[in-house]
Protein backbone atom coordinates (compact mmCIF):
# COMPACT_ATOMS: atom_id res chain seq x y z
CA UNK A 1 0.00 0.00 0.00
CA UNK A 2 1.74 2.76 -1.09
CA UNK A 3 1.66 5.88 1.80
CA UNK A 4 0.54 8.99 -0.57
CA UNK A 5 -1.17 11.97 0.08
CA UNK A 6 -3.89 10.87 -1.48
CA UNK A 7 -4.42 7.53 0.88
CA UNK A 8 -3.21 9.42 3.80
CA UNK A 9 -6.41 11.66 3.71
CA UNK A 10 -9.02 8.95 2.65
CA UNK A 11 -7.39 7.27 5.89
CA UNK A 12 -7.95 10.09 8.09
CA UNK A 13 -11.39 10.55 7.14
CA UNK A 14 -12.38 7.01 7.95
CA UNK A 15 -10.38 7.89 11.11
CA UNK A 16 -13.02 10.81 11.34
CA UNK A 17 -16.01 9.33 10.67
CA UNK A 18 -14.83 6.39 12.94
CA UNK A 19 -14.17 8.46 15.60
CA UNK A 20 -17.73 10.60 14.89
CA UNK A 21 -19.77 7.78 15.28
CA UNK A 22 -18.53 6.37 18.34
CA UNK A 23 -18.35 9.43 20.29
CA UNK A 24 -22.39 9.74 19.08
CA UNK A 25 -22.89 6.46 20.46
CA UNK A 26 -19.98 5.53 23.04
CA UNK A 27 -18.86 3.07 21.28
CA UNK A 28 -14.85 2.21 19.98
CA UNK A 29 -14.70 2.69 16.03
CA UNK A 30 -13.35 -0.53 14.81
CA UNK A 31 -16.27 -1.57 13.92
CA UNK A 32 -17.06 1.47 11.94
CA UNK A 33 -13.48 1.83 10.23
CA UNK A 34 -12.59 -2.09 9.98
CA UNK A 35 -15.26 -2.10 7.23
CA UNK A 36 -14.46 1.92 5.92
CA UNK A 37 -10.90 0.40 5.11
CA UNK A 38 -12.04 -2.39 3.46
CA UNK A 39 -14.35 -0.24 1.21
CA UNK A 40 -11.61 2.20 0.21
CA UNK A 41 -8.57 -0.21 -0.35
CA UNK A 42 -10.01 -3.61 -1.00
CA UNK A 43 -10.25 -7.04 1.30
CA UNK A 44 -7.15 -7.01 3.98
CA UNK A 45 -8.95 -8.43 7.39
CA UNK A 46 -5.79 -8.63 9.00
CA UNK A 47 -4.02 -5.78 8.97
CA UNK A 48 -7.21 -3.79 9.02
CA UNK A 49 -7.37 -5.42 12.43
CA UNK A 50 -3.81 -4.89 13.23
CA UNK A 51 -4.44 -1.20 12.31
CA UNK A 52 -7.63 -0.66 14.55
CA UNK A 53 -6.47 -2.38 17.35
CA UNK A 54 -3.79 0.33 17.60
CA UNK A 55 -6.38 3.20 17.41
CA UNK A 56 -8.32 1.50 20.24
CA UNK A 57 -5.29 2.16 22.40
CA UNK A 58 -4.55 5.59 21.90
CA UNK A 59 -8.64 6.40 21.91
CA UNK A 60 -8.97 4.13 25.07
CA UNK A 61 -6.31 6.09 26.80
CA UNK A 62 -8.48 9.34 26.22
CA UNK A 63 -11.43 8.18 27.63
CA UNK A 64 -9.60 6.25 30.51
CA UNK A 65 -7.94 9.45 31.15
CA UNK A 66 -11.05 11.42 31.30
CA UNK A 67 -13.18 8.84 33.75
CA UNK A 68 -9.50 8.88 36.51
CA UNK A 69 -9.82 12.41 36.63
CA UNK A 70 -13.75 12.04 36.97
CA UNK A 71 -13.21 9.49 39.63
CA UNK A 72 -15.41 7.27 37.97
CA UNK A 73 -13.07 3.79 37.84
CA UNK A 74 -13.62 1.04 40.48
CA UNK A 75 -10.39 -0.16 40.57
CA UNK A 76 -11.34 -3.21 42.78
CA UNK A 77 -13.39 -4.41 39.88
CA UNK A 78 -11.13 -3.50 37.14
CA UNK A 79 -8.25 -5.59 38.70
CA UNK A 80 -10.93 -8.41 38.67
CA UNK A 81 -11.71 -7.59 34.78
CA UNK A 82 -8.24 -7.78 33.76
CA UNK A 83 -6.67 -10.84 33.82
CA UNK A 84 -9.44 -12.97 32.74
CA UNK A 85 -9.52 -10.26 29.56
CA UNK A 86 -5.77 -10.54 29.32
CA UNK A 87 -6.09 -13.92 28.62
CA UNK A 88 -9.02 -13.73 26.66
CA UNK A 89 -7.10 -11.17 24.12
CA UNK A 90 -4.11 -13.22 23.65
CA UNK A 91 -6.07 -16.06 22.81
CA UNK A 92 -8.67 -14.38 20.45
CA UNK A 93 -5.58 -12.55 18.47
CA UNK A 94 -3.84 -15.73 18.14
CA UNK A 95 -6.86 -17.68 16.97
CA UNK A 96 -7.51 -14.68 14.60
CA UNK A 97 -4.05 -15.43 12.72
CA UNK A 98 -4.92 -19.09 12.32
CA UNK A 99 -8.51 -17.93 10.28
CA UNK A 100 -7.96 -17.15 6.75
CA UNK A 101 -8.17 -13.74 5.97
CA UNK A 102 -11.47 -13.88 3.77
CA UNK A 103 -13.24 -16.49 6.50
CA UNK A 104 -12.10 -13.93 8.94
CA UNK A 105 -13.82 -10.72 7.13
CA UNK A 106 -17.22 -13.09 6.74
CA UNK A 107 -16.99 -13.17 10.37
CA UNK A 108 -16.56 -9.92 11.31
CA UNK A 109 -19.42 -9.34 9.11
CA UNK A 110 -21.79 -11.81 11.22
CA UNK A 111 -20.68 -9.59 14.11
CA UNK A 112 -22.17 -6.33 12.62
CA UNK A 113 -25.15 -7.91 12.00
CA UNK A 114 -25.53 -9.04 15.42
CA UNK A 115 -24.56 -4.81 16.43
CA UNK A 116 -26.92 -3.83 13.69
CA UNK A 117 -29.95 -6.12 14.50
CA UNK A 118 -29.23 -4.70 18.33
CA UNK A 119 -29.03 -0.98 17.45
CA UNK A 120 -32.03 -1.37 15.22
CA UNK A 121 -33.76 -3.51 18.11
CA UNK A 122 -33.21 -0.28 20.50
CA UNK A 123 -34.28 2.07 17.64
CA UNK A 124 -37.14 0.52 16.91
CA UNK A 125 -38.43 -1.87 19.20
CA UNK A 126 -40.55 -1.43 22.39
CA UNK A 127 -39.05 0.68 24.63
CA UNK A 128 -38.43 -1.43 28.48
CA UNK A 129 -38.13 -0.06 31.81
CA UNK A 130 -35.71 -1.80 33.93
CA UNK A 131 -36.27 -2.39 37.40
CA UNK A 132 -33.97 -1.72 39.79
CA UNK A 133 -32.19 -5.16 40.87
CA UNK A 134 -29.41 -6.14 43.48
CA UNK A 135 -25.79 -6.41 42.12
CA UNK A 136 -24.35 -10.01 40.82
CA UNK A 137 -20.34 -8.75 41.11
CA UNK A 138 -19.16 -11.85 41.71
CA UNK A 139 -15.89 -12.54 40.99
CA UNK A 140 -16.88 -15.63 38.61
CA UNK A 141 -18.88 -13.59 36.92
CA UNK A 142 -17.01 -10.23 36.38
CA UNK A 143 -13.64 -12.69 35.45
CA UNK A 144 -16.30 -14.68 32.70
CA UNK A 145 -17.67 -11.08 31.30
CA UNK A 146 -13.48 -10.13 31.28
CA UNK A 147 -12.48 -13.22 29.43
CA UNK A 148 -15.38 -13.41 26.93
CA UNK A 149 -14.95 -10.04 26.08
CA UNK A 150 -11.23 -10.34 25.42
CA UNK A 151 -11.37 -12.89 23.21
CA UNK A 152 -14.25 -11.38 21.25
CA UNK A 153 -11.54 -7.98 21.19
CA UNK A 154 -8.77 -10.35 19.84
CA UNK A 155 -10.49 -12.26 17.52
CA UNK A 156 -11.81 -9.20 15.91
CA UNK A 157 -10.11 -6.83 16.40
CA UNK A 158 -12.57 -4.63 18.66
CA UNK A 159 -12.03 -2.43 21.21
CA UNK A 160 -14.72 -4.34 23.21
CA UNK A 161 -16.87 -1.74 24.96
CA UNK A 162 -19.67 -2.70 22.40
CA UNK A 163 -19.41 -5.96 24.05
CA UNK A 164 -18.18 -5.79 27.78
CA UNK A 165 -20.70 -2.90 28.90
CA UNK A 166 -24.26 -4.59 28.05
CA UNK A 167 -22.50 -7.75 29.73
CA UNK A 168 -21.80 -6.09 32.77
CA UNK A 169 -25.22 -4.27 32.48
CA UNK A 170 -26.57 -8.10 32.09
CA UNK A 171 -24.70 -10.52 33.68
CA UNK A 172 -23.38 -8.56 36.82
CA UNK A 173 -26.52 -6.05 36.99
CA UNK A 174 -24.09 -3.16 37.21
CA UNK A 175 -24.93 0.99 35.95
CA UNK A 176 -23.81 2.29 33.13
CA UNK A 177 -22.18 4.89 35.19
CA UNK A 178 -20.32 1.65 36.72
CA UNK A 179 -19.85 -0.25 33.43
CA UNK A 180 -18.85 2.47 31.52
CA UNK A 181 -15.34 3.68 33.40
CA UNK A 182 -14.53 -0.33 34.17
CA UNK A 183 -14.42 -0.60 30.41
CA UNK A 184 -12.28 2.13 29.32
CA UNK A 185 -9.56 0.96 31.98
CA UNK A 186 -9.83 -2.64 31.17
CA UNK A 187 -10.01 -2.09 27.80
CA UNK A 188 -7.04 0.01 27.43
CA UNK A 189 -4.40 -2.89 29.10
CA UNK A 190 -5.96 -5.38 27.04
CA UNK A 191 -6.20 -3.41 23.60
CA UNK A 192 -2.45 -2.42 24.40
CA UNK A 193 -1.27 -6.18 24.66
CA UNK A 194 -3.54 -7.36 21.90
CA UNK A 195 -2.44 -4.37 19.67
CA UNK A 196 1.19 -5.33 20.42
CA UNK A 197 0.84 -8.88 19.87
CA UNK A 198 -1.17 -8.95 16.67
CA UNK A 199 1.47 -6.40 14.84
CA UNK A 200 4.19 -8.12 15.98
CA UNK A 201 2.76 -11.80 14.40
CA UNK A 202 1.68 -9.80 11.46
CA UNK A 203 4.57 -10.47 8.88
CA UNK A 204 4.01 -13.98 9.57
CA UNK A 205 -0.13 -13.49 7.99
CA UNK A 206 -1.00 -13.19 4.58
CA UNK A 207 -3.25 -10.60 2.87
CA UNK A 208 -6.22 -12.16 0.38
CA UNK A 209 -3.77 -12.01 -2.50
CA UNK A 210 -0.86 -13.93 -0.96
CA UNK A 211 1.36 -11.39 -0.12
CA UNK A 212 2.98 -10.77 3.37
CA UNK A 213 1.75 -8.64 5.61
CA UNK A 214 4.22 -5.97 6.90
CA UNK A 215 3.95 -4.14 10.36
CA UNK A 216 5.00 -0.73 8.30
CA UNK A 217 1.39 -0.90 6.85
CA UNK A 218 -0.50 -1.16 9.69
CA UNK A 219 1.66 1.67 11.97
CA UNK A 220 1.16 4.28 9.11
CA UNK A 221 -2.82 3.48 8.82
CA UNK A 222 -2.93 4.30 11.98
CA UNK A 223 -0.72 7.22 12.31
CA UNK A 224 -2.65 8.51 9.83
CA UNK A 225 -5.99 7.61 11.62
CA UNK A 226 -5.37 8.40 15.29
CA UNK A 227 -5.57 11.87 15.20
CA UNK A 228 -8.51 12.39 13.00
CA UNK A 229 -10.55 9.87 15.51
CA UNK A 230 -9.92 12.11 18.30
CA UNK A 231 -11.45 14.79 17.17
CA UNK A 232 -14.20 13.25 15.60
CA UNK A 233 -14.47 11.57 18.86
CA UNK A 234 -14.65 15.04 20.49
CA UNK A 235 -17.58 16.49 18.07
CA UNK A 236 -19.12 13.04 18.12
CA UNK A 237 -19.53 13.82 21.86
CA UNK A 238 -20.67 16.91 21.51
CA UNK A 239 -23.46 16.39 18.82
CA UNK A 240 -25.13 13.19 21.20
CA UNK A 241 -26.31 16.16 23.61
CA UNK A 242 -27.69 17.83 20.81
CA UNK A 243 -29.35 15.47 18.12
CA UNK A 244 -32.01 12.84 18.99
CA UNK A 245 -30.49 9.75 19.93
CA UNK A 246 -33.70 7.50 18.42
CA UNK A 247 -32.25 9.30 15.02
CA UNK A 248 -28.52 8.24 15.44
CA UNK A 249 -29.28 4.94 16.07
CA UNK A 250 -31.20 4.02 13.13
CA UNK A 251 -28.69 5.53 11.04
CA UNK A 252 -26.21 3.55 12.59
CA UNK A 253 -28.01 0.68 11.97
CA UNK A 254 -28.89 1.13 8.63
CA UNK A 255 -25.05 1.45 8.08
CA UNK A 256 -23.83 -1.05 9.97
CA UNK A 257 -26.43 -3.49 7.98
CA UNK A 258 -24.99 -2.03 4.83
CA UNK A 259 -21.24 -2.86 5.74
CA UNK A 260 -22.09 -6.50 6.79
CA UNK A 261 -23.77 -7.24 3.82
CA UNK A 262 -20.90 -5.86 1.52
CA UNK A 263 -18.05 -7.78 3.51
CA UNK A 264 -20.11 -10.51 3.73
CA UNK A 265 -20.94 -10.93 -0.28
CA UNK A 266 -16.97 -9.86 -1.30
CA UNK A 267 -15.70 -12.48 1.54
CA UNK A 268 -17.83 -14.98 0.20
CA UNK A 269 -17.43 -14.29 -3.28
CA UNK A 270 -13.67 -14.46 -3.19
CA UNK A 271 -13.71 -17.33 -1.30
CA UNK A 272 -15.65 -18.97 -3.71
CA UNK A 273 -13.17 -17.48 -6.48
CA UNK A 274 -9.78 -18.62 -4.19
CA UNK A 275 -10.62 -21.80 -2.60
CA UNK A 276 -6.76 -21.56 -1.28
CA UNK A 277 -7.56 -18.28 0.51
CA UNK A 278 -10.79 -19.43 2.06
CA UNK A 279 -12.35 -22.74 4.02
CA UNK A 280 -13.00 -25.24 1.73
CA UNK A 281 -17.04 -25.08 0.58
CA UNK A 282 -18.25 -28.77 1.17
CA UNK A 283 -21.19 -28.74 -0.02
CA UNK A 284 -21.04 -27.33 -3.13
CA UNK A 285 -18.42 -29.89 -3.79
CA UNK A 286 -20.88 -32.25 -2.82
CA UNK A 287 -23.32 -30.77 -4.77
CA UNK A 288 -20.89 -30.70 -7.79
CA UNK A 289 -19.08 -34.06 -7.92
Amino acid sequence: MEFDLANILITGAIGLAGGLLGGLLGIGGSIVVIPMLGFAYGPNQQLYQATAMIMNVVVGASATLKHHLKGAIQLRLVARLIPAALVGILGGVALSNAIPPLPLQLLFAVFLVYIGLREAWTAYGPGRRDEPREGRESTGRVAGVGGFTGLLAGLLGIGGGIVIIPLLKRFCRMEMKQAIPASSATMLVTATVGATYKNLTLPELMAPDGTPLRIAESLGLAAAMVPTAFLGSYVGAGLMHRLPMGLIRRIFAILILLAAARMASSAWTQMKATPAAGITLAAESAVTR
